[in-house]
């Protein structure tokens, strides 16, 4: 998950699993996990113990979990409406313990490459309260697509190893998923495959919808809390799709580019979502005596059925450069 709202207003080594970093790692990790209850501890620091174990088997899953464990992370298990979450502010990274264990496994995955995320964010971001509404969109949707190629990349290296993980992504069928394996079966490119798979993410109807309307439900908070408290400045400034990059990272460095980040496949709202988020941001607006942030409107308009849309790359282009200038 990206940065909770209570933020508001504020090469890794690889390893065999036996390794003394990786090994050191684990310990460190299972220091920081916390039990829901004292009568679940035993059962859950077990399970725990067998997360970290068998995530530890494969050469993703080492490297996440091994730079993880040097960021001061707790852990713990906790049953809702989701299969994990990371929170950055206070530190804590959640999985739901009612998922299959194959879930499990690619969670931590998941959620693990969002701390990784924040760690390499520039220490002078503006925080997502003052981030420019098209900005905000592009940078949320950026940091989930990364995360699930690292997870997709993570599934796929579990074929021999944890066969059960990799049958569970097949059944999942995302694209994803289907995105870093065709490439590898094709290639044998892991950054090709990682690129395949985080273009796919926005492909993904269903989880790019569940995330625009997460981040919609954010910049509506935003703007609710600005107006009580006559708080001016909120959206004002732009997070630039360099920066986002350097937040999603292979190897250790950016896979992905500025362009992709500015297509219409990427950078695109649905009509009725730009309605809606023009209004709060004028509403917002009129109430501080600001000028409303019209970024929104530079977005490419997806189409009624919910396909990207079209790509024209001198229009992006454009449209990338007039909302730079503007700064709005």
């Amino acid at each position: 998950m990206p940065k909770t709202v209570a933020e508001f207003m504020q090469k890794p080594f690889k390893k065999y699993a036996c390794g003394k970093k990786a090994q050191k790692a684990t310990k460190t990790l299972m220091r920081a996990f916390t039990a829901s209850e004292e009568g679940r501890k035993v059962e859950e620091e077990a399970l725990f113990k067998k997360i970290v174990d068998s995530v530890m088997k494969t050469e993703n899953g080492r490297e996440t979990l091994t730079e993880l464990s040097g960021f001061g992370y707790s852990f713990a298990f906790e049953a809702g409406n989701f299969s994990g979450f990371c929170d950055s502010d206070k530190k804590k990274i959640v999985i739901n313990p009612n998922i299959s264990f194959p879930s499990m496994l690619q969670t931590a995955v998941h959620e693990g490459r969002h701390a990784i995320q924040y760690s390499l964010e520039r220490p002078d971001a503006p925080s997502a309260a003052l981030v420019q509404a098209a900005s905000f969109l592009r940078f949320s949707r950026a940091i989930e697509a990364d995360a699930s190629a690292h997870e997709a990349a993570f599934a796929y290296e579990c074929k021999d190893v944890i066969p059960e993980v990799y049958r569970d992504a097949e059944k999942q069928n995302l694209p994803m998923f289907r995105a870093y394996a065709g490439e590898m079966e094709k290639s044998g490119d892991e950054k090709k495959a990682m690129r395949a798979s985080f273009a796919a993410w926005y492909e993904c109807d269903s989880y790019r919808d569940f995330y625009d309307e997460w981040h919609k439900n954010d910049i509506k908070y935003f703007c609710d809390f600005g107006e009580r408290q006559k708080y001016s400045g909120l959206f004002s400034k732009e997070y630039p799709a360099g920066d986002v990059l350097r937040m999603c990272v292979y190897d250790g460095k950016p896979y992905m580019t500025e362009d992709f980040l500015n297509t219409g496949k990427a950078f695109s709202v649905s009509a009725a979502d730009k309605k809606e988020i023009t209004a709060m941001l004028q509403r917002y607006a009129a109430a501080v005596g600001d000028r409303p942030d019209t970024s929104i409107q530079f977005m490419r308009e997806r189409a009624a059925d919910g396909m990207s849309a079209p790509e024209n790359k001198a229009v992006n282009a454009a449209v990338v450069a007039k909302a730079k200038r503007e700064g709005r």
